[in-house]
């Protein structure tokens, strides 16, 4: 992906989470099968959880902290986030 492409993703992914308000989070195959909405429609893994975490490094987004099975990481959108997105 290009820059503006990576743009793109990275707010789509923000959307899903914005559209997707829960205190528990959703997780990455959960946000990959929703970003054929936006026009994202094979997305590996790997590009989401990637993208999850340089949004997370914004403070756009946090991972839900978890007790049991931590493998199966989590986020959810931050107030920054969603004021990112309403502007």
């Amino acid at each position: 992906m290009n820059a503006m492409q990576k743009e793109v993703f990275r707010r789509a992914v923000l959307s899903v989470l914005d559209a997707n308000r829960t205190r528990f989070g959703l997780g990455v195959n959960a946000i990959a099968l929703t970003l054929s909405a936006y026009g994202f429609a094979k997305t590996a893994d790997d590009e989401v959880a990637d993208a999850l975490d340089y949004i997370a490094a914004k403070n756009l987004c946090e991972e839900v902290t978890k007790t049991i099975s931590k493998e199966n990481r989590a986020w959810r959108i931050t107030s920054a986030g969603i004021a990112f997105l309403d502007q």
